[in-house]
């Protein structure tokens, strides 16, 4: 089985019944259900699998209608990115897009940048251009720093065209990839003017910039290369056989990747983080093993791994991510640990909503939803225990419930995977928003009391 998303729930057994029920609809010009597509496109899946979702991407394309959102996508490189278009399909069905893929002719970036010619022919909700070293030009003898920066500014200037052609012939912005890191020859690559690997450093920080300052949108190739291996992401092969910029097999991980920013442009990225309690946040159960019974920091591998979950969780919040708790306990029990527990980094003032009693898990996050004003696609669910993510994903499909398993040592890495919380470049009303959140859902604690 494809482990290549390990953050989606494992393959239904009637996985195969229910796709070809969505397919019937849609041979017949129907939209088949929004979260019924959704839930089929969004398991790990295997080849034969993604194949399929990649065909009833293909007709919903030409039905369109409610729930998805759809995204005309232009893509623009100076090697083959036709690979993209299909998978972007099925990994837009994930995340509630309609992804139309157009690829503009094969190394067409200096017509599309520098000519009036609009080789796509079309409006779009994005340009997304994925160059690689070959189209920035600039000389660089080694130790030569005048030469590099010149060639950084060369590449800027490439940049800046393509997101000036973008607004003015399609009327949209660009969305520009990283260099993914390169082979180094010495660990002194990156103290040496000249060499590839300090080049697309430069250059990944100066399109880093860019996007900060507005100019465009980034893809960071970069950090999704660095997370697989260069040395899989890179098939040399297929580079000079094929003109291939990364490996085919990950097409569908670099779909996805792609995916969750334009997810995170289409306001559809996660905004809340609802958050089982036990073994969860700390090992054991608090109502049965008591505070000092649970198991965070205290110098154990287990513990520690919880520690820094929940640090991952505060920069979430700290991005402007909404916490909320929601917890099959007594309140003043799960309460215990956030108010008396040396190690918790976690503090109720942390939590917008926190929803711990004997209801079921479902019922507790629909009224997190409500106080928080938010929609079900609008939250995203960690629970260890795979039972409750099961129940919550049969019952609440939209909410998007991360297969994050039991061993809090890959919480982070699930979560973080999943591309959910992807944004846009942060302001300060992003990071305002947790808080207004908060001051939400108090509101409507106290008008259900009244």
């Amino acid at each position: 089985m494809n482990t290549m998303f390990p953050w989606r729930p494992p393959l239904e057994e009637n996985w195969a019944a229910r796709v070809a029920e969505l397919e019937a609809i849609a041979a017949a010009g129907e939209m088949p259900d929004y979260a019924a597509t959704r839930s089929v496109a969004n398991q790990q899946l295997g080849p034969r699998q993604q194949l399929r979702i990649e065909r009833l991407a293909k007709r919903l394309g030409r039905i369109k209608g409610k729930g998805f959102t759809p995204i005309e996508l232009g893509l623009l490189g100076n090697r083959t990115l036709s690979y993209l278009s299909d998978p972007l399909g099925a990994v837009g069905l994930a995340r509630g897009l309609l992804i139309s893929a157009h690829e503009a002719p094969y190394d067409g970036v200096a017509g599309f940048a520098f000519s009036a010619k609009n080789c796509f022919e079309r409006g779009l909700d994005a340009v997304l251009a994925v160059l690689d070293e070959s189209a920035l030009h600039g000389e660089r003898p080694l130790l030569d720093r005048v030469a590099e920066d010149e060639a950084v500014l060369e590449a800027e200037r490439i940049a800046s065209a393509i997101a000036e052609a973008a607004r003015s012939k399609t009327g949209c912005p660009a969305i520009i990839a990283t260099l993914p890191p390169c082979i180094q020859l010495t660990s002194a690559d990156i103290a040496t003017p000249g060499s590839i690997a300090r080049f697309r450093l430069r250059v990944n920080m100066m399109l880093g910039d860019g996007a900060a300052e507005g100019r465009w949108l980034m893809w960071d190739q970069a950090a999704l290369a660095s997370r697989i291996g260069i040395e899989r992401w890179f098939d040399p092969v297929a580079y000079h056989s094929a003109k291939v910029p990364f490996n085919v097999e990950l097409c569908p991980l670099a779909a996805d990747n792609i995916a969750s920013l334009l997810a995170a442009k289409s306001g559809k990225s996660a905004r809340a983080l609802v958050l089982d309690l036990d073994n969860t946040l700390w090992g054991g159960v608090i109502g049965d093993d008591g505070l000092a019974g649970i198991r965070i920091g205290q110098n154990s591998a287990e513990g520690e791994a919880f520690v820094a979950f929940q640090n991952f969780v505060l920069g979430l919040r700290k991005r402007g991510v909404v916490l909320a708790v929601c917890s099959k306990n007594t309140d003043a029990v799960a309460r215990e640990p956030f108010r008396r527990h040396p190690d918790m980094l976690l503090k109720e003032e942390h939590i917008a909503v926190f929803q711990a009693n004997w209801d079921d898990k479902a019922t507790n996050i629909r009224a997190i939803a409500e106080k928080l004003g938010l929609g079900l696609e609008s939250l995203a669910y960690v629970d260890d225990n795979p039972a409750e993510r099961e129940r919550v994903r049969r019952e609440l499909p939209l909410v998007s419930t991360i297969e994050v398993g039991e061993d809090p040592s890959f919480f982070i890495d699930r979560v973080a995977g999943s591309g959910l919380f992807d944004h846009l470049p942060l302001n300060c009303d992003d990071l305002a928003r947790a808080n207004s959140y908060g001051g939400r859902a108090a509101v409507a604690e106290i008008r259900a009391r009244v």
